[in-house]
């Protein structure tokens, strides 16, 4: 009941204590006359009409109805807000001229929202998301600003790191991580020696057609082809970087030394051994050349992008794909197994640079 907002000639003003003091809106709203103002039913956000800017929608109005006296005098304040719906994605492409009215969607994020007393300016400041069973999903900068901060979370894990090579996937969802399922999520507010603990909510966007039993099917499905395009990414990136360093050692000998062949022979059998898994042809992606890595990233976009349940055909070409990224695994096991180790002992000898394998936890400090 103390919340109130007035519309002036120089904008929005809106007062916490009913009326005694009172503070300028400045969350992107510039200094334009407000003409009338509207709190929406279902939503809970206040819509703004003005005079000859359009209109202006603050989203959620959770987060400013919390604001009291006493959330105001501490240095940092979490605020709740509302449960942030789970958008089906979609996209318009569109050539209109320069007069059509347009309008910016909401973001498809969940807010994290928190009120600092003062600006954050030293020591670490970061965002934690824990799922359900305590896992850490994501980790993000906080916002630093005084006042009411607003982070948005995407809801979706990194996208996958797909492995170099000549051509490229053209399914949108290759290029994005999979969305984290339904649900409520802890979030743990870090700032230097002190933390703070809120949760946020996921819901399903009430459009879908997809039940609950679908959506898991998909989350499954497709965090299976995620990790399997991580694993990938992880064997060619750890091939290439070991075939440099035998070419770079090779190449510090002279010329016809058997160290040097022998170096050249292992840099050889590494590359034979990347251009089975990914595309290498000159002509690019005007080839149509497919190998493991357009296979499977293909299919992981595919499913990444539908949030339905996976067909079967889908299910059946990734246990196709999982026996060909074993048998890739298992070669990639042998090929550094011996050779490796074998030619350091010799280069040690000549008190030269070993090659090392790339393990996957500095592959994924990278």
């Amino acid at each position: 009941p103390n919340l109130l907002f007035v519309g002036t000639e120089l904008g929005l003003f809106l007062s916490l204590d009913g009326g005694r003091q009172w503070a300028r809106f400045t969350g992107n709203l510039p200094r334009v006359a407000v003409r009338d103002l509207a709190l929406h039913p279902r939503e809970h956000d206040l819509i703004i009409a003005t005079h000859g800017r359009g209109i202006y929608i603050l989203d959620d109005l959770t987060p400013v109805r919390a604001l009291t006296a006493e959330a105001l005098e501490r240095d940092v304040a979490v605020l709740p807000s509302r449960p942030a719906v789970m958008v089906i994605p979609a996209a318009l492409q569109g050539f209109a001229g320069d007069d059509e009215f347009v309008g910016r969607n909401p973001e498809e994020a969940a807010s994290i929202v928190y009120y600092l007393k003062r600006r954050h300016m030293f020591g670490d400041f970061r965002l934690e998301i824990f799922d359900a069973s305590g896992r850490l999903t994501a980790t993000q900068p906080a916002g630093r600003r005084r006042g009411v901060n607003r982070v948005a979370w995407p809801m979706r894990l990194k996208a996958p790191r797909v492995p170099p090579a000549t051509s490229l996937v053209a399914q949108p969802g290759s290029l994005m991580g999979p969305r984290v399922p339904e649900g409520t999520y802890r979030v743990r507010l870090v700032k230097g020696a002190d933390t703070l603990e809120t949760s946020v909510a996921l819901a399903p966007d009430p459009r879908s057609l997809h039940s609950a039993e679908d959506r898991a099917a998909q989350d499954r499905a497709v965090m299976r082809l995620y990790d399997m395009v991580q694993r990938l990414a992880y064997v060619v990136d750890a091939t290439l970087d070991l075939r440099n360093q035998a070419r770079a050692r090779a190449d510090s000998l002279r010329p016809g030394d058997a160290l040097a062949r022998r170096l050249s022979r292992h840099a050889d059998q590494l590359e034979a051994f990347r251009t089975v898994l990914v595309s290498t042809s000159e002509a690019g992606r005007m080839a149509g050349e497919e190998k493991l890595r357009e296979k499977l990233v293909s299919l992981y976009g595919t499913v990444n992008g539908y949030e339905g349940r996976p067909t079967e055909s889908q299910l059946e070409a990734a246990d196709v794909l999982t026996g060909e990224l074993e048998a890739a695994a298992a070669r990639f096991a042998t090929l550094t197994a011996t050779e490796p180790a074998a030619v350091n002992a010799e280069l040690e000898r000549r008190k030269l640079p070993a090659v090392k394998l790339l393990s996957r936890e500095e592959w994924e400090r990278r």
